[in-house]
């Protein structure tokens, strides 16, 4: 039997009465569950609300859906499973995490130590949705969180050693993302003074084949070569942040299945307010040129 602590506005939402004031400490992990019990909030999101998830002895996250909300007991323990085999870790030990942690009850209480990493959770998740973030996306966010409270570290990698899975992935991501960044930077240097300028979105947004928050177009357009010394062309003028502003911007989209009418719209905007006079959107798919021409159509009417 495991614990789903929920904070006062999903206690109240899920009619789950006050917690006695005996004093006494919240009871200790069953044997076998390696998470411990869960402090649940709902976070108010759009298009839907969101339940931040995080476990009370690794202060690792993940969400899951708010509704129906009825049935947040029953999803709970499929939703973990996914949210664990996302992570890494293997089947036999996330199933058998799941085996050993139900019936999930839910309670109030939650340890003091766990709220303040709940609310940095919620406002990074507040955060990702506003974005256009999927669930899915939110989630693999969630995974790279890094804490510094009690202990600096990243919980994934504590639950990943708990149940058996491989501890240094999550340090090779981080490592990963910074070689790429390093191989985007210096791809964009090299294109300084040019009147055309090419960006890769698999080399600036590396295994991402959906783009869907506008965070992203932003992130793409930072991969614009960098010169403190340059204003832009002479076309241009007063560019305070250095970027170097072609007349025309290629973007390859190589790689990328699909991408929402968000970021088609914040790509879109940044680039004309940045001056490109041209844009053309290179070895773009069906899915990716649709956002844009369903953004062309809203602004034509």
């Amino acid at each position: 039997m495991t614990t789903l602590r929920l904070n006062p506005a999903l206690a109240k939402a899920c009619h789950v009465p006050d917690a006695p004031r005996t004093g006494t400490a919240p009871p200790a992990p069953p044997c076998g569950n390696a998470l411990g019990d869960w402090a649940l909030a709902l976070v108010h999101t759009r298009p839907q609300k969101l339940v931040i998830a995080v476990s009370s002895l690794t202060h690792w996250a993940f969400c899951l859906p708010y509704a129906p909300m009825p049935t947040l007991q029953s999803r709970f323990g499929p939703a973990l499973l996914q949210a664990l085999l996302s992570l890494g870790v293997p089947p036999d030990r996330a199933r058998a995490e799941i085996d050993h942690s139900e019936p999930w009850i839910l309670g109030r209480g939650i340890d003091r130590s766990t709220v303040g990493h709940l609310t940095q959770y919620r406002h990074s998740v507040t955060w990702a949705a506003g974005e256009g973030l999927s669930l899915g996306a939110i989630n693999a966010r969630l995974a790279d969180h890094l804490v510094l409270r009690p202990r600096e570290g990243y919980p994934a990698e504590e639950v990943l050693r708990l149940l058996g899975g491989n501890p240094a992935l999550v340090a090779q991501r981080q490592n990963d993302k910074s070689d790429q960044w390093r191989k985007a930077y210096d791809h964009a240097q090299a294109q300084i003074g040019r009147e055309e300028v090419h960006i890769p979105v698999a080399l600036a947004l590396p295994d991402q084949p959906r783009l869907e928050a506008a965070h992203q177009a932003s992130i793409l357009l930072m991969r614009l070569p960098h010169d403190d010394g340059v204003s832009g062309p002479p076309s241009r003028t007063g560019n305070p942040r250095g970027r170097w502003i072609p007349r025309t911007l290629v973007i390859d989209f190589a790689d990328v299945d699909s991408a929402s009418p968000t970021f088609a719209r914040a790509l879109l905007d940044e680039v004309a307010t940045l001056g490109v006079h041209s844009l053309h959107l290179a070895n773009a798919e069906p899915g990716v040129l649709e956002a844009f021409e369903r953004v062309s159509r809203d602004t034509s009417r």
